[in-house]
């Protein structure tokens, strides 16, 4: 019998699965299920020819050979899918970034700026977001095609800007609230000026803050169909939200165009959460903490 070598300095560690890991790691999965499986389906149902979708019994893998990719196909050439996704970004990008500027500084004069009435003024700026958008569409309406706004992209970056403002005002005002002024006070201390000392130790320490903020201005701008609808006339000017109402007309639903051209919309946002998931994770720990 051969003797077992002994390595007293080295040991072997097991890692043990406790209950109560096991069960979070069950329920993260379920949850992950979950979360992913409306993709899946919509997927799933834009690959599928529509004879196979109308049944009474679905299935969740269907044949391989079954599935077809006719639909992305269809909806490319018989839809103008390229330029409703075009003005969307267009419409998209320009909201969230005239919503983010207001929404910075009204944020940062809300928690560092205090003046008569600045209670009142942020509650009376908040309140204005309970407003529906069904009661908002009419005004705006009215008063963009007085100016002649009408019928045009900058009418929809402006209503989408009036709609975010209110509660991304609200989101920055409680992370500069988080930021200890002193920080603030310091670097002007040493020299820097007010705006200075926001964009080189503020606007670093609130980048979990700012990508909130940018995901939820983007997710309002890229989803809204309201006002694309109420002040967009012309078919070259919708976006991509409005485009996705011709797949339902009396005839009936193109449910495998109008899930795939749904997909391709769903995609900006997912690439854009991944973008924005390093901010939310170390954006606390840069900026002051550097020296």
């Amino acid at each position: 019998m051969i003797p077992t070598l002994a390595y007293p300095g080295i040991r072997r560690q097991r890692r043990r699965w406790q209950p109560k890991s096991i069960v979070l790691l069950g329920a993260a999965i379920v949850v992950a299920a979950m979360a992913i499986f409306p993709l899946y389906w919509m997927f799933l149902t834009s690959v599928t020819p529509m004879g196979a979708l109308l049944t009474k019994q679905p299935t969740l893998f269907p044949q391989l050979e079954l599935l077809s990719i006719d639909a992305y196909v269809s909806a490319f050439t018989d839809k103008d899918v390229l330029r409703w996704f075009g003005n969307s970004v267009m419409v998209t990008v320009g909201s969230s970034a005239l919503a983010m500027v207001v929404s910075l500084m009204a944020g940062y004069s809300l928690s560092r700026l205090p003046s008569r009435g600045q209670g009142a003024t942020g509650y009376a700026l908040l309140l204005t977001r309970i407003i529906p958008g069904t009661v908002l569409v009419l005004p705006l309406f009215i008063m963009f095609n007085s100016i002649g706004l009408t019928d045009g992209l900058l009418a929809l970056v402006l209503a989408n800007a009036t709609i975010i403002v209110p509660f991304a005002a609200w989101l920055m005002k409680g992370f500069f609230d988080g930021i200890p002024y002193e920080l603030e006070e310091a670097a002007m201390i040493d020299g820097c000026s007010r705006f200075q000392a926001v964009c080189k130790i503020v606007l670093p320490l609130t980048a979990p803050g700012l990508a909130a903020t940018a995901l939820y201005a983007t997710m309002t701008a890229w989803g809204d169909f309201l006002f694309a609808r109420t002040l967009i006339d012309s078919t070259d000017l919708w976006t991509l939200t409005v485009g996705l109402s011709t797949f339902m007309n009396e005839n009936g639903t193109d449910w495998s165009g109008l899930m795939a051209v749904g997909l391709l919309s769903v995609l900006p946002l997912v690439v854009l959460f991944f973008v924005l998931q390093p901010f939310f994770v170390g954006g606390l720990a840069s900026g002051g903490v550097k020296g």
